[in-house]
């Protein structure tokens, strides 16, 4: 079932950019060219059935984020810099996008698969730097955001109550981690900040469980589903800007707790 899933994702990722493809033809004032074949009807009719009926789903919430993890920094000739962590916890709203097609169904449960995409905007990290592991002259801090997407398989359970349903997802994929606005303080009036590192993206392995109620025909007949989601974000860092840092700040391992409500578009 794994790879099923798999396979379709990227059928998926294909059928989105065939979606672009088409919709910039029918915007523009030219009709469209009929020997494109992402656009004739011979294709469209040829899509897998499983394609043709599936839904969007649009989702909103917020986020808390845990980041950062104390660690020393070596420089060269010198003893070298510990980084600790103050402020590890922060928070923000998300904005997630998904399509999704249906599976089987039972009595008591349906499946559903498809593609997650989420907006995660930026958290921050704060914590102070002990020079030469003696001195606490300097603060520091830095943001993350993150763009996870995943491949999703989502269970519906039907309950006693017709009109509603619990939900259980869980979905794994990349992470895109982008760790910006490194930036050090002084903590002290004879000490100058030093900033030694620059923004990194980081690609990394993600994985999502989330859990939620679905209350059917809540706006007509489109459903509202609102619930918890957990985010293992996993792990990244900067580049340094002088070689005289033997190795560079990491992140710690990321992971976000988010409350969120979805909706089909």
């Amino acid at each position: 079932m794994a790879l099923d899933v798999f396979k379709k994702s990227l059928y998926l990722f294909f059928l989105i950019g065939i979606g672009l493809e088409t919709s910039i033809a029918f915007s523009g004032s030219q009709p469209v060219n009929s020997s494109f074949p992402f656009t004739s009807p011979h294709f469209l009719s040829s899509l897998p059935a499983w394609l043709k009926h599936g839904h969007a789903v649009l989702q909103l919430g917020g986020y808390w984020s845990t980041a950062g993890s104390q660690q020393q920094i070596n420089i060269q000739g010198l003893i070298g810099d510990t980084f600790t962590v103050t402020q590890k916890n922060s928070s923000n709203g998300l904005v997630g996008l998904g399509y999704f097609i249906d599976g089987q169904e039972k009595e008591h449960f349906k499946m559903v698969y498809g593609l997650n995409a989420f907006y995660l905007p930026k958290t921050g990290v704060s914590g102070n730097v002990i020079q030469e592991n003696i001195y606490t002259n300097l603060a520091y801090h830095y943001q993350l955001t993150h763009y996870p997407l995943y491949a999703v398989a989502k269970s519906i359970i039907k309950t006693k109550w017709p009109h509603w349903d619990a939900t259980l997802d869980i979905g794994i994929g990349p992470n895109f981690m982008w760790a910006q606005g490194f930036k050090e303080s002084t903590l002290g009036a004879n000490t100058l900040p030093d900033t030694i590192f620059s923004g990194h993206t980081t690609t990394t392995f993600t994985a999502t469980l989330g859990v939620g109620i679905k209350i059917n025909h809540f706006f007509g007949k489109v459903p509202l589903e609102c619930g918890y989601r957990f985010f293992y974000l996993n792990k990244g860092h900067f580049n340094p800007v002088t070689n005289q840092v033997i190795n560079t700040l990491n992140t710690g391992q990321v992971y976000a707790n988010a409350a969120l409500c979805s909706m089909t578009v």
